[in-house]
């Protein structure tokens, strides 16, 4: 656990050697922001090019916190990686919708959807 208000858990996809699943479980905001864009480093330094974030048990997003995740995406496609989201509930999906960030982000209703547009 990184703070009082996020756990972040990963690991490797099946069958998918650069691709890792990444679990937020919690509120991401301005409190742990950074250290998610950090953790994702981490892993980029460990073999990581494709991300699936599972958003399932996240509950809360800020702006702040959604610019973690804009950076992180960027981040990956500029090495020719992706990053997409799975899983949001209504509540964070809706808050990436009021920002406009569900145009730059490739956002699932469930995980079957976005493992499988790892295949394309």
């Amino acid at each position: 656990m990184l703070e009082d208000t996020i756990q972040i858990t990963s690991s490797p996809i099946a069958d998918k050697p650069d691709c890792f699943l990444l679990t937020l479980e919690g509120d991401l905001d301005s409190s742990n922001a950074q250290d998610i864009i950090k953790y994702v480093q981490g892993l980029s330094k460990n073999g990581l090019v494709h991300l699936v974030a599972d958003f399932s048990k996240l509950r809360y997003i800020n702006s702040t916190g959604l610019g973690a995740i804009l950076r992180i995406s960027k981040m990956l496609i500029s090495r020719e990686g992706s990053f997409r989201i799975a899983n949001p509930n209504e509540s964070v999906f809706e808050i990436i919708e009021i920002v406009g960030a569900n145009k730059l982000l490739n956002v699932y209703q469930t995980m079957e959807e976005a493992l499988e547009s790892l295949k394309n």
